[in-house]
């Protein structure tokens, strides 16, 4: 029977926590993609996880371009099916748009496998999954949740790419950097997933890498607000590197991609200069506008209040 482990699953909770429709009428379904059409044909609707999760009754669903638009998380996030068939999520506060599962089935089984790692019988939270004064989970819970997901769905990229930064936080950074080269060979166009890797790999001394994963990241999709950005980052490794034409390709590139990229680095580093909680971050700033405007003699003097760029 199809979804039989998503009826399995939810029949494990407590009455309340999983809120399930009737069937919907046949002829609401007609519009519909496949797996999306299925689930209507046996619940028009679900609130999941004490609506962490939201899917709408069959007739306040709606497209968007190649999207259908079938419901929301409790932060305000969409969820859609795409023109492949698969589960993507759209960030409420960013406009990020994050693959969740290769298709509507295995989306849905593989969210609540992964949220019981969250969720007790009874709706309630577990103890200790969320780091403290934080609605941020630890890096130990956020392994386990992805973990779970990507056993029901193993080439979801939004999973993946959470499990490799929930390994980087535990300090197991050469398997995540295993995990998102997996990752970015199946998804190339994976902006962010590059871009953890150019990091990881800077943060190992492999230079060489992290220069290859920044310029990936930002040839992935060149029309994205942060392409220039990640340029940049190639840029400052190619300096670190002393390689003055592949810093200079890639400053180029840069500012060819978000022609303010530089001055917005160069106020981000003004800002935070004066706060010693943000020191690093105020060097790194530096570093990124250095790299894209090497002479510029702001960016200089942010170096001489920083204390030398060594």
């Amino acid at each position: 029977m199809f979804f039989e482990r998503f009826r399995a699953e939810v029949g494990k909770y407590a009455d309340g926590v999983h809120r399930l429709g009737e069937p919907a009428p046949p002829g609401a379904v007609v519009e519909l993609p496949g797996e999306l059409a299925s689930f209507y044909r046996s619940w028009n609707g679900a609130d999941l996880f004490v609506d962490a999760v939201t899917i709408w009754p069959a007739d306040k669903v709606w497209r968007e371009d190649d999207l259908c638009v079938f419901g929301e998380t409790a932060t305000e996030d969409r969820l859609a099916v795409d023109g492949h068939g698969r589960v993507v999520k759209i960030e409420e506060d960013t406009g990020e748009t994050l693959i969740e599962g290769t298709s509507f089935g295995r989306w849905i089984e593989g969210l609540v496998a992964a949220e019981g790692v969250v969720y007790d019988r009874e709706g309630e939270f577990n103890e200790d999954v969320f780091e403290k004064d934080s609605d941020d989970l630890t890096p130990a819970a956020a392994e386990k949740r992805e973990r779970r997901a990507l056993k029901v769905d193993p080439d979801a990229p939004a999973p993946a790419w959470r499990l490799a930064k929930a390994l980087a936080r535990l300090g197991q950074g050469k398997k995540a950097r295993e995990l998102l080269r997996r990752l970015t060979e199946r998804e190339p166009a994976f902006g962010w997933a590059w871009f953890d890797l150019g990091k990881l790999a800077r943060e190992a001394k492999d230079l060489d890498e992290a220069e290859r994963a920044f310029a990936a990241a930002a040839e992935a999709d060149p029309e994205y607000e942060h392409a220039g950005y990640f340029a940049a980052h190639a840029a400052r490794v190619a300096a670190v590197r002393g390689d003055e034409a592949a810093r200079g390709r890639h400053a180029a590139r840069a500012v060819e991609l978000d022609p303010d990229v530089g001055r917005a680095q160069k106020e981000a580093a003004r800002r935070l200069v004066g706060e010693e909680q943000g020191r690093v971050a105020a060097r790194e700033a530096a570093e990124l506008a250095a790299a894209v405007m090497p002479r510029d003699l702001e960016v200089l003097d942010l170096f001489r209040r920083l204390k030398g760029p060594g």
